[in-house]
């Protein structure tokens, strides 16, 4: 591979455009010449794997359609010699008289009628005693006993199983037939005699596939499992006979140990398709052959399709290369020329391809990239500008929190000295709360903590609502030192102050309480208030709660407390509201345990 660097080289050394006109004209005249002689070996291999596979499912298919046909009969079967009074006719046969032999007769032709639809394909039904003895038979068609005597030791050497056979009527007509045995619902050990269903080929071949069609000279079959034909579509194939091939049943039961249920293979002097499928409950092999001749049709005409396509795809490949290579080495030279304008520091340039190809993409995003440049050139002098102003708001903010603690620190004094106890409390309070919300910058804030701020944002509500409400805390010695977010219990606080009194004559207790339950955080708080029902309390935990703001410290909402709960610690902890109007109502916060060496420290650092 010494010539391929060398090759690289003189490549990227050659106009784009000499390259694509060579490379189309390779890759197209040699490529479609060899495509097409190795199509046309594939072609063959191809057609046959797919009417391999076709052949195989239309027997799969077929299969089925034949074992939803017998299951009619086994049912029809099943509903004479399951029903209770042809039991006990069998049982007491030998005992009964002639009027009642013929009343249980018209009984079965009653239950038989019931299955007219059957009942049109069913040459002869008959019912023997476990000696032989005919207890019913329904006459339409003459069958000779040799015939019964020997589908009677078929199921015996089986154990009592069905049997599905042939036979031949006295009149010649080609039946299939179901045997059976009758046991004793009452003790299923005990054999009551035989039943036998016969159907007329012709009608079941008709049935099941005498409109399908998989080709020219096609056959389908069936086949017992001693290669006897059972069924046929075909009347040059002789019936209740062995087939005239002798080689098809061990071919069969050589590719179905192989679990191929379609070979290729000589059969009556000719290459044909076999395809089949076997049901185990009547052991019938229900059989296609496809003559080759028939599937060999199909390649040579595709032979001569892909010849014709491979010399007019040369001609095209011919004359579209120039106008292939020009359809991308133009916007590629225009493309090549906007970037050198870009690098030279003129932005204010474009190009104008509106082609849905990927060099028209490329076009488009080098626009959407000069655009963005420009903008970001303007965002950046904006925010440089904003950036000095914000600078300035800054210094101006730093002298506000001093100011507004001064005042309230004068005015907390005025009220002591003018004995307004209440005034000075609230005034206290409000300075404490104020200063855990704007000077202390912590994001986690200890139980304890948050506590301290629930106190003193009762202490300005009580100003307002006085003794209206009550407020009482529990809390674990070892829960008060975990982290939690600054600030989550106050919103839950203050929507039980100003929305749980609304309409109710006791006075409003809230109930705080904080414990650990294994490794989890469990806060509750609980209302003997309005209540609520359950639409507000999806509104509340969407966001979209009442707006309440005379009286509110904070409006960051209810919602607000259950995402920032999550948001920290994960998706499985969150905020839980229980409410029944007229009741009250239960808000309960779930967080992981977690113990910070320092205060403020994020969650994870214990």
């Amino acid at each position: 591979m010494r010539w391929f660097p060398g090759l690289y080289r003189l490549l990227r050394n050659t106009k784009i455009k000499s390259r694509l006109i060579v490379a189309l004209l390779l890759l197209t005249t040699v490529p479609i010449v060899l495509s097409g002689i190795y199509s046309y070996m594939k072609a063959s291999e191809a057609i046959g794997s797919k009417i391999t596979t076709y052949s195989a499912e239309i027997m799969k298919q077929l299969l089925k359609n034949a074992q939803l046909e017998n299951k009619k009969y086994i049912g029809l079967s099943d509903s004479i010699m399951l029903n209770a009074r042809v039991q006990q006719f069998a049982k007491d046969y030998a005992s009964l008289d002639e009027f009642a032999k013929r009343d249980m007769s018209v009984y079965i032709n009653t239950l038989l009628s019931d299955k007219l639809e059957l009942l049109q394909n069913i040459r002869n039904v008959r019912i023997m005693a476990t000696d032989a003895t005919v207890i019913y038979d329904m006459g339409y068609n003459s069958i000779g006993e040799s015939a019964f005597a020997r589908l009677k030791e078929l199921i015996d050497e089986a154990d009592g199983s069905d049997q599905w056979s042939y036979l031949t009527t006295e009149q010649g007509e080609p039946c299939l037939v179901i045997a059976r045995k009758i046991n004793s619902l009452d003790d299923w050990n005990n054999p009551l005699g035989y039943i036998f269903v016969s159907i007329s080929e012709s009608l079941y071949s008709q049935q099941l596939y005498a409109d399908i069609d998989m080709g020219e000279g096609t056959d389908v079959f069936i086949l017992d499992g001693e290669g006897t034909v059972v069924s046929s579509r075909n009347p040059d194939i002789a019936m209740h006979e062995p087939y005239a091939d002798a080689q098809l049943m061990p071919l069969i039961r050589q590719h179905e140990a192989a679990s191929e249920r379609a070979f290729m293979a000589e059969s009556e002097g000719s290459r044909q398709l076999i395809a089949y499928g076997y049901d185990i409950y009547s052991d019938w092999y229900l059989v296609s052959t496809i003559p080759d001749r028939y599937l060999s049709h199909e390649t040579r005409y595709i032979q001569r399709n892909i010849l014709w396509l491979c010399g007019v795809l040369v001609i095209v490949s011919l004359s579209l290369a120039l106008l292939i290579s020009n359809s991308i080495y133009r916007p590629l030279t225009a493309l090549v020329e906007q970037t050198s304008r870009i690098i030279r520091g003129n932005l204010n340039t474009s190009i104008d391809d509106r082609s849905k190809d990927e060099i028209g993409y490329l076009s488009d995003k080098f626009n959407v990239m000069v655009d963005k440049i420009n903008a970001l050139i303007e965002q950046t002098k904006t925010e440089q500008r904003q950036k000095r102003e914000i600078e300035l708001q800054m210094l101006q903010a730093q002298i506000n929190p001093h100011f507004l603690f001064n005042t309230l620190n004068s005015l907390k004094w005025t009220a002591q000295l003018s004995q307004a106890e209440s005034v000075s409390v609230g005034l206290s309070a409000l300075a404490e709360l104020l200063r855990g919300t704007i000077v202390d910058k912590k994001e986690y804030v200890t139980i304890k903590e948050e506590l301290r701020y629930i106190d003193n944002y009762v202490e300005i509500q009580k100003i307002r609502y006085g003794s209206t409400f009550d407020v009482s805390i529990e809390t674990e010695d070892e829960a008060g030192g975990c982290l939690a977010p600054k600030f989550i219990l106050q919103p839950i606080v203050e929507n039980a102050i100003i929305h749980g009194q609304e309409g109710i004559s006791h006075n409003l207790l809230i109930r705080i309480r904080c414990r650990l339950e294994g490794d989890t955080l469990q806060i509750t708080i609980e209302d003997n208030g309005k209540g609520m029902g359950q639409d507000t309390v999806n509104k509340l935990l969407q966001g979209r709660g009442k707006s309440s703001s005379d009286g509110r410290l904070s409006n960051i909402g209810i919602s607000n407390v259950d995402e920032r709960i999550r948001y920290s610690f994960g998706n499985e902890y969150g905020l839980r509201i229980e409410s029944e109007p007229a009741v009250g109502t239960t808000v309960t916060l779930t967080m992981p345990k977690v113990v910070a060496e320092g205060a403020g420290d994020p969650p994870g650092l214990a």
